[in-house]
Formats: structure tokens, sequence, C-alpha cells
């Protein structure tokens, strides 16, 4: 099937992505600092300072963010701080620009009053405009800073109860814990890792499942793959691998869980859950995206677990990715347990039932529960970070399930 042009564009945006995003952050540092110096400081700049700025903030961007990633991401603290105004800084320059085009669509209101004989000077805007650019900056900043704090280190206890339809009796009321995200090493720590894992084992669940990004590399294995074995439940811990997995390497880190920890990893392949003579299908597939955003619509590994199932019995799937929950749906999965978006660890506090993230723009299942017919989704907001160890809105989430048979 040929891509339309609308998928060729969205494809080479995303390939595009993080070299777009490091020349529009150099532009967006400037825009920053120019701001508060001529704006809230009253300084005088230079015209070449807006050509010269710019550019040099370009050249140090790449530097640390291409040349020396690990350096910047994981080891220097100074160009960790750096990094944090950069991510910052974007979201600054968001602010001004909708601090200008509303002030802008002000002074055309002024200016067309004025072309009508009314005593008003678009100009008067430009002192209210420049308070509020100014306070807007401020204001991201703070939720920034609380964010890169005591944001990312909140952890959320999730408890949901999800009717299954034809669930046996001997799994209503079973407890299921969900990780998703983890990606150990960089920002996750031993100590940290411990903290989760104890916290999930207070849960008292039934069945552990880890739907994705378990690491970032597998240097850090010796070490943190044995706390993470550290989890527990009657029904054991089965876990599927997500992009950051395959990025490793696929082979190479089932090949790590298996030897360091008795976590089990489904690979395109499904277990069956015993409890008291019943029995429950658990299917685990592997990370297939169309790119390092966006998942597939339809998993190719689906059609045949599915025909493992008999007819009108439930099933669960374990798929890092929700963009398949359709598929799922049609084939009558009662539930899919995801993850992948990180609630886009940035969002706004509204709506409150789910509030809008930058998740939205690589899902259509950016974060939270949803239903089509008798099939239910959760998507995690995940456990680890990513990118930025910052999160707005997005906590950390640990997901309690109990499965129910429906009244």
């Amino acid at each position: 099937m040929t891509d339309s042009p609308l998928e060729r564009i969205k494809r080479l945006f995303w390939r595009s992505f993080f070299r777009l995003v490091v020349l529009t952050a150099a532009l967006a540092e400037w825009a920053c600092v120019a701001w508060m110096a001529v704006v809230a400081f009253g300084m005088s700049l230079p015209w070449y300072a807006h050509l010269v700025g710019p550019l040099t903030l370009h050249a140090i961007n790449r530097r640390i963010l291409v040349v020396r990633p690990s350096l910047a991401s994981r080891r220097n603290p100074w160009i960790r701080a750096y990094v944090g105004v950069v991510f910052t800084s974007l979201f600054g320059l968001l602010a001004l620009l909708i601090n200008g085009a509303l002030w802008g669509a002000v002074a055309a209101a002024f200016g067309a009053a004025a072309a009508m004989g009314a005593s008003v000077d678009a100009a008067d805007v430009l002192g209210p405009a420049a308070i509020t650019g100014t306070a807007m900056l401020a204001l991201v900043s703070a939720f920034l800073g609380w964010g890169y704090g005591p944001g990312q280190r909140r952890v959320h206890v999730l408890r949901l109860d999800v009717p299954v339809r034809g669930l046996p009796a001997a799994f209503d009321g079973m407890r299921i814990a969900q990780l998703s995200d983890i990606h150990l090493g960089g920002y996750m720590s031993e100590d940290l890792l411990a903290s989760h894992v104890e916290l999930t084992n207070t849960l008292g669940a039934d069945l552990i499942c880890i739907t994705g990004d378990i690491t970032d590399g597998l240097d850090h294995a010796p070490r943190t793959f044995p706390v993470l074995d550290g989890l527990r439940a009657p029904l054991g811990v089965m876990a599927i691998l997500g992009n950051h997995d395959f990025y490793t390497g696929a082979d190479d880190v089932t090949s790590a869980l298996r030897r360091l920890t008795s976590i089990r990893v489904l690979r395109d392949e499904t277990v069956l859950l015993e409890r008291d003579g019943s029995i429950l299908h658990l299917h685990g597939v592997d990370d297939a995206g169309l790119d390092w955003t966006r998942g597939v619509r339809e998993h190719y590994a689906l059609p045949p677990l599915v025909a493992q199932v008999p007819d009108g019995t439930p099933s669960i799937l374990l798929s890092h990715r929700p963009d398949l929950f359709a598929q799922a749906a049609s084939f009558g999965i009662s539930l899919v347990l995801s993850g992948h978006t990180h609630g886009g660890q940035l969002a706004l506090p509204w709506p409150s039932a789910r509030p809008s993230s930058l998740a939205a723009f690589i899902s259509d299942f950016p974060r939270g529960t949803y239903q089509i017919g008798d099939s239910t989704l959760h998507v995690n907001l995940g456990l680890g970070v990513t990118g930025q160890p910052v999160r707005v809105f997005s906590p950390r989430e640990i997901t309690l399930i109990t499965l129910r048979i429906p009244e």
C-alpha cells in the first residue's frame, strides 16, 4: 500500500524531529534572553546580536545534545541543568508567541476602532503586552521548575475496577499491577527503582505486568535487573518489550532478563494463567512502530494469538503502544494494557478526566482508560522518564487493576 502524502509528511517530520528541536531550541533560548534583556530590564541590543546569539546557541546545543548526549543527560550536573534551561525555553517561546498573538489581536481591534474615529491608539497595548509576556515566562519557568523537582518525583497508584464479560468466577477480584516505561539507566537509579518495587509489592497484586520500555542500555543490567527481580506476585511477573528495548537490542534485553531475573518475557506469545482450575489467556506482543512515536493499528501477531482462544473466552493483551486497541477490540480481547506515551510527561490540569498533554500528538489514546464495546484499554503514565526528568500533571504511575464479573 502506498503511503498518502500526509503520511509521508508525518514520517519525515518525526524522522527530523530532534534536528528541528535542536534548531528551535536555539531560537527559543535567544527569544527568552532577548525578551528579558530588552523588555524586562530595558537593555539595548545591537542588531547583529540577534544573528550571532541564536547561531552561537545552536552550535552549543549541537555539541551538547547531538555530539555528546550521554554526557549532557546523565553525567555532568551543570550540563544537565543547562539542558533543563534549553527545554524550558521551548515552552517560554510558545508562551511569548501566544502572548504576541493575543495582544496583536487587541492592537488590530484598537487600530480598527481608531480608523472609525475612536480615541484609542494601538501603541497603548505595548506596556500591558510587556507585563503579561514577562509574567507568562515566569509562570512557565515556575511550572517547569516544579516539574523537574517535586513533579517528577510523585508516584500515583491508580486503582481501576474493570468488568470482564465471561470472566471465570475464579478470576473475579483478581488484581493486576501494571508497570510501564521504567527506563532503567539514565534517570532511574537503583535506590529509586527499589522504592518502586517495594511500593508495588505492598499492593498485593496477583499478577504483575510490565508493558515495555524496561531499559535504556544494558551496561547497568547486572545492578538494576536483580533489583527489578524483587517484584513478587503469586501468578508471576510478565513483561513485553517496548521501542527502547528494541533500540537496545530486543534479543539482548530478553536474554539478560531471562538470565538475571525470573521475569517471563512474552515475545508474540500467549501464556495461560491458571487459578482454581480456570484458565485466562494473557497475550504479549513485541513493539511494532511506524516510527519512534506512533504504533501500528493492526499488529501482525495478534490474529494467530487470538486464534488460540476459544470463542467467548476473555483474554488480556499486553501491547507497549496503544494504537492497536480497535483491532484488539474487534477480536474480543477483554483488556489491553499499554504505555509508551508517558502521558506526555507535561500536561495541562484540564480537563480533569483526561488532561490535555503532548501525548495527544503521538496517539489517539494518549493516557488513561478507554472503552470500545466490552473491551477496555488502559494507557499507563509510566514509571520512568525519557528525554528530560520532568513531569507536570503527569505523575509516575503504578496501576492496580481489579477484574470483576459484570453485574
